[in-house]
């Protein structure tokens, strides 16, 4: 039998199956997202916030967390097929019942979603612990941030639903689980596959071990001050937040920046989306720390600029993730990279470019040149979905035979 044979069952196949519902999930947000950056409607109208949360909820849930579990399994070049299964059924679900609106539907599908998510926390673990990596240990890492925001936020669902409140007086817990799961988790997983992709690191490097704790770390400080300090004490954890931020992102750009930079831009390769992943991995996280710099200065949440904020959001959403996404399902279906080679060149500057104007736009409070990178930005992403759909429907999947290092 052919590799390419072998490779088109088993965990190719998983992973190829998780991309395609990630990429159906991945269509609500970027049409909602696209309306919404246009400023054609106003989502954050009290009768449209369900459809926000819709927007929300379909991107971080459906296409960057389906992306990650399959980019995880690709890593572990093993599944566990029930564990898929769970996923991209309950997901799909999960989000419906945020468009309805019935918080009741929500906690009951979130609570089930959850159990699933600690499925996946012990699956990771015990990678972690058979393959003693930096990049296995970066992952799980992530997804326990990933667990514990989560449980954050299925009790804000609970809480909906039962009209009673489950959190201290003073806690900010919807902004301890938007920085757990916009930040700590995105995040710290996007650094351990860039460990794998860019480097191929197969041991625990001491530098990346500092690199991948501080990050989680601080991450953790700022959930536990966000629901259980006083105002005074969050600002203190502020400070400490970025100080583990500093050490990370300085480390980072130390141990990765170096291959990260030595890529043909102009050529259109599926590892030019994470080469790029790398670079917003510090445009993010610099982002974050002005935020948090800003936060301990006034020490009001709701004085943060909410510009920076929805930037911060979709450099990592799209900059990180979706790059990081897209070179990985690019590089599965390589064996149709003959079919429209022009579209690896749209799908990559178009898709980038309008991030960086829509950012910028954000950043500086222009909404002429927001409403510029927006559908641009979501055109590029929509021509990257289609391209990528097609091409993994028809693979072998031979290029799961890349990258066939064990880390």
């Amino acid at each position: 039998m052919t590799l390419s044979a072998r490779a088109a069952g088993g965990w190719p196949a998983t992973v190829r199956g998780l991309y395609l519902v990630a990429m159906a999930m991945f269509l609500v947000t970027v049409v909602i997202g696209i309306l919404n950056g246009l400023d054609l409607v106003d989502f954050n109208v009290p009768e449209l916030r369900n459809t926000l949360l819709t927007h929300v909820h379909a991107g971080t849930l459906g296409w960057i967390s389906l992306g990650i579990i399959a980019t995880t399994f690709w890593l572990a070049r093993e599944d566990d097929r029930r564990l898929a299964w769970a996923f991209a059924i309950v997901v799909p679900i999960y989000v419906a019942a945020f468009y309805s609106g019935n918080y009741p539907a929500r906690a009951i599908t979130g609570t089930v979603l959850l159990v699933a998510i600690a499925w996946l926390f012990v699956w990771a673990w015990r990678l972690a612990m058979a393959r003693r990596s930096l990049p296995t240990l970066a992952v799980a890492l992530g997804l326990t941030t990933f667990t514990y925001g989560a449980v954050i936020g299925v009790l804000l669902q609970v809480q909906g639903a039962i009209g009673q409140t489950l959190f201290p007086a003073n806690s900010d817990a919807i902004g301890a689980h938007a920085a757990t799961m916009t930040f700590g988790y995105l995040v710290l997983v996007a650094m351990g596959f860039l460990e794998w992709r860019l480097k191929g690191t197969v041991g625990r490097p001491t530098l990346g071990v500092i690199q991948v704790a501080a990050l989680f770390l601080g991450s953790l400080i700022l959930a536990v001050a966000l629901l259980f300090l006083d105002p005074q004490s969050v600002q203190a954890a502020g400070g400490l937040n970025l100080l583990c931020e500093l050490v990370a992102v300085v480390l980072f750009v130390i141990r990765i920046w170096p291959a990260a930079l030595r890529t043909s831009w102009l050529d259109a390769a599926p590892g030019r989306h994470v080469h790029a992943a790398a670079i917003f991995v510090v445009v993010a996280m610099a982002l974050f720390m002005y935020l948090v710099f800003k936060f301990i200065s006034a020490g009001d949440p709701s004085a943060l600029p909410l510009g920076v904020l929805v930037a911060l959001d979709h450099t990592v959403f799209i900059g990180v993730i979706t790059n990081l996404v897209f070179g990985s399902a690019l590089a599965l279906s390589a064996d149709r990279a003959d079919r429209w080679p022009w579209a690896g060149q749209v799908v990559f500057w178009v898709t980038n470019g309008g991030l960086v104007l829509f950012a910028i736009g954000l950043v500086v409070e222009s909404a002429e040149v927001k409403r510029i990178g927006a559908p641009i930005m979501g055109v590029g992403v929509l021509i990257g979905l289609a391209v990528i759909a097609l091409r993994l429907w028809s693979s072998s999947l031979s290029g799961a035979a890349e990258d066939a290092v064990q880390v």
